[in-house]
């Protein structure tokens, strides 16, 4: 998120005079660069040593706003940010940052689903929620909706959108399945794709397009925004349901 020629020892003395900012952002309790904390987003499925990729600091803010003075904050210090959804999209989406010297932006306490459309068939979603998550309120309200999971269901739904990941339906292309996001742009400001950019717009979740060139693909698999908010079509239950799952009786754990 930084525009800086990469020095990962700069890097790391930048975090060190940043971190007051960082904590006078989000607070104490949601900025840590203990040890024990780093370790716990290492690259687990790495060949290489796990200090190899361990971050400099986490920072967990816990709405739009604190992303943004973030962002800004980590642009004025010059240090560099990971963002993660949930950080449990195997192969794609993981914790650990690629750089020495880079900070993970945690967006897991960023967990609302902020509406389930059985209508028009879509969820708005930020980016901590789990297609666990979704499917357990699916299921709480009744739904006849279902949700697309990759193989890993604590994995974020927003993270495996952005980074082109795939689930088991027809709907199962699931950055194809995204409508309308909320991004922070790396100098701090908020935009919103398709709809979401007319005001009082009620088609964001429904029209991707909206007027002029089409940019989602721009914050799949880069660094170029924090995605805040996405809406996520999601499928109808079909009449009849017949796949290897239905007939080991793994479904019904699904």
């Amino acid at each position: 998120m930084v525009a800086a020629k990469y020095n990962g020892e700069q890097f790391e003395a930048n975090f060190a005079k940043a971190m007051p900012d960082f904590r006078a952002i989000v607070g104490d309790k949601w900025v840590a660069n203990d040890k024990e904390t780093l370790f716990s987003y290492r690259a687990a499925d790495s060949a290489m040593d796990d200090e190899v990729f361990l971050p400099s600091a986490v920072i967990s803010p816990g709405s739009v706003e604190e992303v943004q003075a973030v962002v800004r904050a980590a642009n004025i210090h010059k240090t560099p940010l990971w963002p993660i959804s949930t950080g449990k999209n195997y192969c794609y989406g993981g914790p650990a940052p690629r750089a020495k010297g880079t900070g993970v932006l945690d967006l897991r306490r960023m967990n609302k689903i902020l509406e389930i459309n059985e209508r028009q068939n879509y969820a708005l979603l930020e980016p901590g929620v789990s297609f666990l998550d979704l499917h357990r309120e699916l299921r709480r309200r009744d739904t006849k909706l279902w949700v697309c999971p990759a193989a890993p269901g604590w994995g974020g739904v927003v993270g495996n959108a952005l980074d082109r990941g795939v689930g088991w339906t027809p709907y199962g292309d699931n950055y194809a399945a995204q409508c309308g996001m909320e991004i922070v742009l790396p100098n701090g400001e908020l935009m919103r794709t398709g709809m979401g950019a007319l005001p009082n717009s009620k088609t964001w979740q429904m029209f991707k397009y909206g007027f002029g060139p089409y940019i989602d693909g721009m914050f799949t698999q880069s660094n170029f925004g924090v995605v805040t908010k996405m809406g996520i079509w999601l499928m109808q239950e079909p009449p009849v349901v017949n796949s290897p799952l239905t007939k080991s009786g793994l479904a019904d754990s699904v």
